[in-house]
């Protein structure tokens, strides 16, 4: 091989997954001004405008607590069923929107991608960054609204940040996954509201699995379900319902697991995305 040879590099290859995330970082600012700016902009045109993203999830808590609390009475064993029912409502939804705003990140942006070279890995982290920036204005009415119930902070609720940082990173591995789903099937995003309600009864938003479900092998099986863990976990911190050692690793493994996952994935196909 001649001395010029050794200088060309094949830009087919794949690169490394340190030099992949090394670019990704230098270029983090993608990830964060383009929600930001597509937040501001959204509902922009109604009366309300960015005040949707309290009046949403409130109106939900409250057709949720009038069918499940008042008419059907899934309140059973829940002490604070309105604060119950408020954390798991605004954490749910925060996964649901994430996850469906990963799998039209890639499609949204064919131009983009066809345009500017660029890791596409920021198309996903952007959709994670945007909507829990559009999560944190529910996330201070639930917290009002739970201490409005009569619930006072005690020292459980420092840890609720770990708990939302353990939601976000489970967030992003399933961004990452389904992205690159979603770039090769176009009707991902048609199926997924679909699936989203079968985790929504799955994971107890609107009713407690230790009253209603009695055996203690059913109970553990629910520890396989991330977004249960998440809602368990918080409303640990919030209003000292019980969460046991499952639940807590189950929510463990699925934040540190699931984004390792994620970003094999991704980077496996991410010079195919978009071609």
């Amino acid at each position: 091989m001649s001395g010029s040879d050794q200088h060309l590099h094949d830009l087919t290859r794949p690169p490394s997954a340190a030099a992949y995330l090394a670019e990704a970082w230098r270029r983090r600012e993608f990830a964060v001004l383009v929600p930001a700016q597509d937040l501001r902009a959204q509902n922009m045109s109604t009366v309300l405008g960015q005040f949707w993203h309290i009046v949403n999830p409130a109106l939900l808590v409250g057709v949720y607590f009038l069918i499940f609390g008042v008419v059907i009475d899934t309140s059973r064993g829940v002490e604070n069923f309105l604060g119950f029912l408020i954390i798991g409502v605004v954490l749910f939804h925060l996964t649901q929107r994430v996850v469906q705003d990963a799998a039209v990140c890639i499609s949204r942006n064919l131009g983009l991608i066809r345009s500017v070279q660029f890791p596409r890995i920021l198309l996903p982290a952007a959709a994670v960054n945007g909507q829990t920036a559009a999560f944190l204005p529910a996330l201070l009415l639930a917290l009002i609204s739970v201490l409005a119930t009569g619930e006072r902070p005690t020292l459980r609720w420092l840890v609720l940040p770990a708990v939302l940082a353990a939601q976000f990173m489970f967030n992003l591995g399933a961004a990452l996954v389904v992205a690159r789903i979603g770039a090769l099937i176009a009707d991902l995003q048609q199926l997924l509201p679909h699936f989203f309600r079968l985790v929504f009864y799955a994971s107890g938003v609107i009713f407690s699995v230790e009253a209603f479900v009695s055996s203690p092998g059913w109970r553990r099986a629910f520890a396989l379900n991330p977004v249960y863990d998440v809602l368990s976990c918080a409303r640990w911190c919030l209003l000292g319902e019980p969460v046991d050692v499952w639940t807590v690793a189950g929510l463990l493994v699925w934040s540190i697991v699931l984004p390792v996952i994620g970003f094999r994935v991704f980077l496996r196909s991410e010079q195919r995305l978009g071609a």
